[in-house]
C-alpha cells in the first residue's frame, strides 16, 4: 500500500483502537476503526492508486457515476477519478459493496462486520439505542431525515464518546457480511442523511443489494490488530 497524501496517512493516523466486547469465533481481540467516514477526496486518490476502471456503461462497477447527485466522476479517456468540487471533506457515496471491500483492502483494512459495527456504536453499552446514548434524534446530533438536504462534511457534528464521527447519520455504512435472508445483499447499519431517525438506531438492520452504489451508502474502514 503506497501513501500518497498526507491526508490519506492522516486518515489512517487517527483511527481509533478500540476492543468489542463481542466477536465471532476467531475474531480479532482489537481493532482500530477509522474516526470518519471515508471521504470523496481520499476516495479519489486511492481508486486512482487503485487503477480502478471508469464506469462506461454500467451502473454497477465499483462506483456509480450515473446518479446526478454522484461526487466522484471519471474521465473516461484519462481514467481518472475526481471528486465534486467542494465535497473533498464529504463522505464518499456511490460506491458499492465490492468497490468499498476493494478501497479497504488497499487501506490494508476491511469493512466491520455486523456485530463489531454494533459494538463501536454503542461503546460496548448494550443499553444504549443511539451512538451518542439514549436522547431522540435532533437535527444537532446527526445528519437525518433530509434536514440538511444531501451528506454534510465529516465531523460537523458531535463525536461519540469513543471519537467517532457520524455513526449515526450523513451516510450509512457498508458492513462485511451478507444478509441471511438474501445472500446477494449486504448489511448496512447507521442511517443516512435522507433517512427517518428510526434508521439511526444501533438496532436497525437493514441490507442492500451489494453490486448497486447509491447516494446514501458509504464506507468505515477497520483494521485488524
Amino acid at each position: 500500500m503506497r501513501m500518497n497524501s498526507p491526508a490519506l496517512r492522516d486518515y489512517l493516523d487517527a483511527a481509533v483502537p478500540f476492543r468489542p466486547a463481542r466477536t465471532e469465533p476467531g475474531g480479532p481481540r482489537r481493532v482500530r476503526v477509522a474516526r470518519t467516514l471515508f471521504t470523496c477526496g481520499l476516495a479519489a486518490e486511492v481508486l486512482n492508486a487503485i487503477g480502478a476502471p471508469p464506469e462506461t456503461g454500467s451502473t454497477y462497477r465499483l462506483v456509480n457515476v450515473h446518479n446526478p447527485q454522484r461526487a466522484l466522476h471519471c474521465a473516461g479517456d484519462l481514467h481518472r477519478w475526481t471528486c465534486e468540487p467542494g465535497r473533498e471533506h464529504h463522505p464518499a457515496p456511490g460506491i458499492n459493496w465490492a468497490g468499498a471491500a476493494l478501497i479497504c483492502a488497499h487501506l490494508g483494512a476491511r469493512l466491520p462486520r455486523v456485530d463489531e459495527w454494533v459494538c463501536f456504536a454503542s461503546n460496548n453499552d448494550p443499553s444504549r439505542h443511539y451512538p451518542w446514548g439514549n436522547d431522540p434524534p435532533s437535527d444537532t446530533l446527526a445528519n437525518f431525515g433530509e434536514h440538511q438536504g444531501g451528506t454534510t462534511p465529516v465531523g460537523r457534528f458531535p463525536a461519540t464518546d469513543l471519537g467517532l464521527f457520524d455513526v449515526a447519520g450523513n451516510l450509512d455504512e457498508w458492513c462485511g457480511d451478507a444478509d441471511t435472508r438474501n445472500p446477494f445483499e449486504r448489511v448496512v447499519k447507521g442511517g443516512a442523511w435522507s433517512k427517518d431517525a428510526h434508521h439511526l438506531a444501533i438496532s436497525c438492520h437493514r441490507s442492500k443489494w451489494a453490486r448497486l452504489g447509491t447516494t446514501t451508502i458509504g464506507l468505515r474502514p477497520v483494521w485488524d490488530d
